[in-house]
């Protein structure tokens, strides 16, 4: 089956296709609010209005306002609201009618014929609240205007048990047919102003942003050799600028790890050598001087066999960690006699070396892990305070039980590692002086596979260490009581 790729736009034309729908979009809004939307929004603001100045004068009614001041309120209205006002007071089988204050204002409600004021107060009384909205297309007695000129007139009705009150309040809705014109020959330039701004605004933040990132992407290339030298003309915002540095870091990364390749190709060739050397070399001896097959011929070539078959496993092992292929097989087990059992295989060292191994241990300490890992974690630890003692060849291995959890530590009086390269240690193939470390250190893989051992055991370790002073590696479980 064969997968094609979709080929990805650049971010270039993203950019400008996403401001672009933006502009489509705000466009389209203003069209609808000021276009669609712009006549029953201004009707419904009148019509909100003609009852915001009704409530007004029913209110002043209702408080037996005296009648310059309820003159005064109406004027004010009128002239605020654009807006005509009549009403009608009946008390006590007397009526009032503003008429006769207001009959020289021209207020088309008092041009209306008594049966179309009739009819809409009784519109109003046989309504549920007492009032009725009356919105005609013509002019009060004249014939249907031809500019769309439309009249409101709001009816409502107030009674008390002895006294009923009626307001009227009329305005008018002029056509918005010429200012919708205006506005769309508005739209249409508003809308090449904004075509052309996301034009330029896309050419900006392509410089801004995608312009870097493309140099930055070319200057990548040359990553795999373990390159990287940034433009600092790039680092125009902090996302770019934190990219530069990830890469600066990924470059050095390669680097050493690279090197660390070099070095394991090197340092394993030469494990690998001595051994195969000395079997055969051992092995021909043997064939060409038959008096040569001695007992100790024969172990030196069985012990040379173990260190290769120990180098293998070793990188097994590691190639297997990290591809998450190691299962624990945990158990509980004494943890005080496992670290005596493996401290009997370094005696040699005593009697041959002159090494003293300190044991600073208690009776017993319970513990629940992968025995045959920890094994490897307390030989890889001793066999490299060994390596690293240099002349003062003391070693303590010491036990310590504290809140639950037992710490394993192993102290050499060495060389000691520098501060900065305590971070590195636990790197595959690292080593820290291969001038200065005995012929059987191995090839610097031993740390990586007790950090991966203890990771999985979701252990505590750690290591502190000084220049000239020695080194102590150690690492924390908890403890099974």
């Amino acid at each position: 089956m064969v997968i094609v790729l979709k080929k990805q736009i650049s971010l270039k034309w993203k950019i400008g296709r996403y401001l672009l729908l933006f502009g489509v979009f705000i466009i389209l809004v203003m069209f609808i609010f000021q276009i669609g939307l712009l006549e029953p929004m201004y009707e419904q603001s009148k019509i909100n209005t003609v009852k915001l100045v009704s409530d007004t004068i029913v209110n002043a009614l209702d408080d037996d306002m005296d009648d310059d001041a309820l003159e005064e309120l109406v004027f004010e209205n009128e002239v605020k609201n654009d807006t005509c006002i009549r009403y009608f007071r009946t008390e006590e089988g007397h009526t009032s009618d503003s008429y006769d204050m207001y009959y020289m204002n021209g207020c088309l409600l008092y041009r209306m014929r008594p049966e179309e004021i009739n009819e809409n107060i009784a519109n109003a009384l046989s309504s549920q609240d007492k009032t009725y909205l009356g919105i005609s297309e013509a002019n009060m007695n004249m014939p249907i205007s031809e500019n769309g000129f439309r009249n409101i007139i709001y009816t409502r009705i107030l009674q008390d048990d002895d006294k009923t009150s009626i307001v009227m309040v009329y305005t008018g809705i002029s056509s918005v047919g010429a200012a919708l014109q205006t506005l769309r020959n508005q739209m249409l330039y508003i809308g090449i102003i904004l075509i052309c701004g996301v034009i330029l605004l896309t050419l900006l933040l392509y410089k801004q942003i995608a312009k870097p990132l493309l140099s930055i992407n070319q200057q990548a290339k040359s990553l795999p050799e373990g390159k990287y030298d940034p433009d600092p003309q790039t680092n125009r915002y902090r996302e770019a600028q934190e990219l530069n540095e990830t890469l600066v870091k990924a470059a050095e990364d390669i680097q050493k790890a690279d090197k660390a390749k070099r070095d394991l190709i090197a340092n394993v060739s030469h494990d690998l050598r001595t051994p195969l050397t000395m079997i055969s070399g051992y092995g021909e001896m043997m064939i060409d001087l038959p008096e040569e097959k001695t007992d100790e011929n024969i172990k030196v070539i069985i012990d040379e066999s173990k260190r290769l078959t120990n180098l293998v496993n070793d990188l097994l092992d590691l190639s297997k960690m990290q591809e998450n292929k190691i299962v624990l097989k945990e158990e509980q087990f004494d943890l005080t006699e496992l670290i005596k059992d493996q401290l009997r295989k370094y005696d040699v060292y005593q009697y041959r070396d002159g090494f003293v191994i300190e044991e600073k241990l208690p009776d017993c300490v319970m513990v629940r892990a992968d025995q045959k890992r920890i094994e490897q974690v307390l030989n890889n630890f001793i066999t490299n305070a060994i390596n690293y003692s240099l002349e003062n060849k003391h070693i303590i291995v010491k036990e310590t039980e504290n809140d639950g959890y037992v710490t394993v530590s192993i102290q050499d009086f060495g060389q000691g590692i520098a501060k900065e390269n305590l971070a590195d240690i636990w790197d595959r193939y690292y080593k820290v002086d291969k001038t200065h470390v005995r012929a059987s250190s191995g090839s610097g893989i031993g740390l990586a596979i007790v950090k991966e051992i203890l990771d999985l055991h979701h252990a505590e370790y750690g290591v502190e260490s000084e220049p000239g002073k020695g080194s102590t590696f150690w690492f924390k479980l908890p403890v099974v009581k």
